[in-house]
C-alpha cells in the first residue's frame, strides 16, 4: 500500500494499539509488522481466524499464553553456529514449549466447530524430549539438577564426601595449640574453590600451608594446610570434573535443540500469528468491533461505522462518536461530498479509508456486522495540509504532486480519497480542475470519494451517471453538524444562514443574497430541477421495487395455495374413491361379458353405446358437474371473478374451456389459474 496514505490515515496508530493487545514479544512484533493485503482468501481466512477465536473466548474468557517467549534470536544463534547456550536461555525455551502444549490443547478442545483455530493447532509441534531433559537437568531457578546425568550425581556425591573429611580435618587444625592463637577467625572459609583458615598476616610463616588469598587490608591471608593439601587437590578435580559434565550436559540439550531449529521457527510462526490473532481479538472487544463481509467488485457498504481513533476518546469521555451510514461501487463509483468546515467531512473520508485498511489487514472494524468491504489493490489518499519543506513546494503543489501519483495507479481496484479538491487555488481554476480529476477518474472506475467546499463540483452529481452527491448534515438551529452522512444530498456552506444567526446587519445580508441570486440563479435553479427529477426517480425506483415485491409475494402465495389445492383433490379422491370404484366395476363387467359373448359388429357397438350412456347418465346425475358445467357456460370476458387459491378478485381476460383454464387480471399483473379455481364474485353480484 502507498505509505502516504498509510500516514495520513493514520494506520500506525491502529498498528500501535494492536501492538499493545499483544501478549508476548512473539505478538508484538509480529503486529508492529502488520501491513494491509490484497489476496482476498488470505484476508478471509485471517477475519474468519479472527471471529472464531472471538466467538470461542465469548463473552471475556483469556487464552493462555503465559509462558510463550520471542526465541527467534536464540535461534539465530544456533544457526550461527553456538554450541551451548546459558542456563536461562534454556529455561526460556522450557517455558515456550510448555505454552505450545497448552495452547494446543485449548484449541483443539474447541473442536470441529473452530476449523480454522484447529488448523493453527495443528501447526504447532511439541517436543516432549527436549522438555523432559530440560526438566531432568534445569531447576526453576536455573539450579543444575543431580537428576542430570549418573555422572553429575557421582561426582557431587564424591565432592559431598572430600568437603566433609576436610572440613572434619580443619576444625582439629583449629584447636590445636600450634595455630589457634595465630588465627584471624577460628571457622573454615573457602577461597577458589579451596578450603583455607584465616591467620593474621604477621603470623603467616607459622602456619605451614599455601597460601590461597589475602583480605582487601591486607592484614588477613587465608592459608591451605599442608595437612590437607593432598585432599584439596583431590575436592578441586572433583569440582572440576562436576564443571566439566555440567557443560556436557548443557551442550547436549543445546544439539538437541539446534537440530529442532527450523520446526521450532515454523512452531515460533505460528504461537507468533496466534497472538496477533488473540491482540485482534482483544482489539474487537473493547471496541465493539464485526467481521466484515470481503467482496472483489469493489463495493463498500459501511453501516454504523465508527473512527476506531475516535472511539479511543469516547472511552475516555471526552467526544460522542456519530455512527456513519456509507456506500460506493454499487449504483455509484464516485461520492462528492460538500458542505461546511468541521462538518465532518474529513472524518468520514478518514472513517471509510482507515475501516478498508483494517479489513484488508484481516481485522475486525468498528461497525455493523452487515457491513462489507471490497479488496482493493491500491487505496490512496491525499487529505490535509501536507506542504513539503524539504522540497520547497507550497501547500498546493504538494497536493497536486499526491494527487498526479493518485491517478498513475487509479483503476477499477483502486479506492482514491480526496480530501478539499481543487482547494487551495483560484475559485475557478480550482473549480475546472477538480471536475477534470474527478471525471479522470470516473473514466478508470476508480471508487472515489471526495470533499470540497466548490460549489460547481456537485453538478457532476447531477449530470454525470454513476457520480452522487453527499452532504454531511448540518442544525442551522444550533449552528453545529450532526455529522449524519446524507448521500444524494449536496452539502450547502450555510453561510448566510449562519451570519443571520450570528447578527449580522440586514443590509449586509441583503446585499450578500443578492449577490448570490445574480451570480448563481441559474445554476441553483437547474440544480433544484434536477434534484426534483432525481427525488421523483427515486420515487419511482422504490415504488417499482415494492412493486415487484408485491408481485414474488403474489406468485410464492398462488404457489402454496395451488400444493394446498392438490393436496385437498387428492383428499377428495380418497373420499369419493369407493363409489368411482363400483362405477369403473360395473363398466369392466359389461365389457368382459362382451368379450366372453361372439357378437356381430352390430351388436357391438348397441353395448359399446349402452356403456357410454351408462356412464354419461353417471356423470350427469352428479350435481357437482351440472353445477360447474352451468358456471362456466356463464363466464366471458369481463367478468368480475374470485381466485380462491389467493383469496382475490380479478377481472376475467380469458376463458379457455378447451384447456379448462382462465387468465385472470389481478392488479398490474394477470395470472392463468384453472377454471376450477375461479367463482363469479358475489359482492358484485349482489
Amino acid at each position: 500500500m502507498n505509505q502516504h496514505t498509510l500516514d495520513v490515515l493514520e494506520y500506525d496508530k491502529i498498528r500501535e494499539i494492536l501492538v499493545s493487545y499483544g501478549s508476548s514479544g512473539l505478538g508484538k512484533n509480529l503486529a508492529q509488522q502488520i501491513q494491509p493485503l490484497t489476496d482476498v482468501h488470505r484476508i478471509a481466512q485471517l477475519i474468519a481466524e479472527t471471529t472464531e477465536l472471538k466467538s470461542l473466548l465469548a463473552p471475556d474468557h483469556w487464552l493462555p499464553l503465559g509462558g510463550l517467549h520471542d526465541l527467534f534470536p536464540l535461534l539465530d544463534k544456533l544457526e550461527n553456529g553456538a554450541e551451548i547456550l546459558q542456563r536461562e536461555e534454556i529455561l526460556l525455551i522450557k517455558e515456550t514449549l510448555w505454552a505450545s502444549r497448552n495452547i494446543i490443547g485449548y484449541l483443539e478442545d474447541a473442536g470441529e466447530s473452530y476449523p480454522h483455530l484447529l488448523q493453527l493447532a495443528h501447526a504447532i509441534s511439541i517436543y516432549p524430549e527436549i522438555e523432559a531433559k530440560i526438566q531432568r537437568t534445569l531447576g526453576t531457578s536455573g539450579e543444575i539438577l543431580n537428576s542430570a546425568s549418573p555422572d553429575l550425581k557421582s561426582f557431587r556425591r564424591n565432592i559431598t564426601v572430600l568437603r566433609g573429611r576436610i572440613r572434619s580435618k580443619l576444625q582439629g587444625i583449629l584447636r590445636s595449640k600450634g595455630v589457634n592463637p595465630y588465627l584471624q577467625s577460628a571457622v573454615v572459609h573457602e577461597r577458589k574453590g579451596r578450603p583455607v583458615i584465616a591467620v593474621q598476616e604477621r603470623h603467616a610463616r607459622r602456619i605451614p600451608g599455601a597460601t590461597r588469598d589475602k583480605s582487601d587490608s591486607g592484614n588477613t591471608v587465608f592459608i591451605e594446610p599442608e595437612a590437607i593439601r593432598g585432599m584439596g587437590n583431590e575436592l578441586e578435580a572433583a569440582m572440576n570434573a562436576e564443571r566439566a559434565e555440567i557443560v556436557r550436559v548443557l551442550q547436549e540439550i543445546t544439539a538437541m535443540i539446534a537440530a529442532k531449529v527450523k520446526p521450532l521457527r515454523k512452531t515460533l510462526k505460528t504461537l507468533a500469528h496466534i497472538d496477533m490473532t488473540y491482540a485482534k481479538v482483544r482489539f474487537s472487544r473493547d471496541y465493539e468491533m464485526n467481521p466484515p463481509s470481503l467482496n472483489t467488485d469493489s463495493v463498500i457498504n459501511l453501516n454504523n461505522a465508527r473512527h476506531p481513533l475516535l472511539l479511543g476518546l469516547q472511552h475516555s469521555g471526552d467526544l460522542e462518536v456519530v455512527p456513519v451510514d456509507f456506500r460506493l461501487g454499487d449504483d455509484f463509483d464516485t461520492l462528492i461530498i460538500t458542505g461546511p468546515n468541521t462538518g465532518g467531512k474529513t472524518i468520514t473520508l478518514k472513517t471509510v479509508g482507515l475501516l478498508t485498511l483494517m479489513a484488508q489487514s484481516g481485522m475486525h472494524i468498528p461497525a455493523d456486522e452487515s457491513s462489507t468491504v471490497g479488496v482493493f489493490s491500491h487505496i490512496v489518499a491525499d487529505i490535509g495540509d501536507e506542504q513539503s519543506i524539504e522540497q520547497s513546494l507550497s501547500t498546493f503543489s504538494s497536493h497536486l504532486r499526491n494527487i498526479a501519483e493518485i491517478l498513475s495507479l487509479s483503476s477499477d481496484k483502486s479506492l482514491v480519497l480526496l480530501d478539499e479538491l481543487g482547494g487551495g487555488t483560484d475559485p475557478a481554476d480550482g473549480a475546472a480542475l477538480g471536475r477534470s480529476v474527478i471525471e479522470y477518474l470516473h473514466k478508470r472506475k476508480a471508487r472515489t470519494v471526495v470533499t470540497t467546499h466548490i460549489s460547481p463540483l456537485k453538478n457532476l452529481g447531477y449530470t454525470v451517471p454513476g457520480i452522487e452527491n453527499a452532504s454531511v448534515e448540518f442544525d442551522i438551529e444550533t449552528l453545529r453538524p450532526t455529522y449524519k452522512l446524507l448521500i444524494g444530498t449536496p452539502g450547502s456552506s450555510n453561510a448566510l444562514m449562519i451570519a443571520k444567526r450570528l447578527g449580522l446587519p440586514r443590509e449586509v445580508i441583503e446585499n450578500a443574497e443578492s449577490g448570490v441570486t445574480q451570480q448563481d440563479d441559474n445554476t441553483a435553479e437547474l440544480i433544484n430541477q434536477l434534484q426534483a427529477a432525481k427525488g421523483i426517480a427515486e420515487q419511482n425506483k422504490v415504488e417499482a421495487a415494492r412493486t415487484k415485491a408485491e408481485a414474488l409475494r403474489l406468485e410464492h402465495e398462488y404457489h402454496n395455495k395451488l400444493g394446498e389445492l392438490a393436496d385437498k383433490e387428492v383428499k377428495m379422491r380418497e373420499q369419493l374413491g369407493r363409489e368411482a370404484f363400483k362405477t369403473l366395476r360395473t363398466i369392466k363387467d359389461r365389457i368382459d361379458r362382451l368379450r366372453r359373448v361372439q357378437t356381430s359388429q352390430k351388436s357391438l357397438l348397441k353395448s359399446l353405446g349402452e356403456i357410454c350412456g351408462y356412464m354419461a347418465k353417471a356423470l350427469n346425475e352428479s350435481p357437482e358437474e351440472n353445477q360447474r358445467q352451468k358456471f362456466i357456460d356463464k363466464l366471458k370476458p369481463g367478468d368480475q371473478v374470485f381466485v380462491c387459491s389467493l383469496e382475490r378478485v380479478g377481472t376475467l381476460a380469458v376463458v379457455d374451456v378447451e384447456n379448462q383454464k382462465a387468465v385472470v387480471q389481478l392488479g398490474a399483473m394477470q395470472m392463468t389459474v384453472p377454471l376450477d379455481d375461479v367463482e363469479i364474485d358475489v359482492s358484485v353480484q349482489g
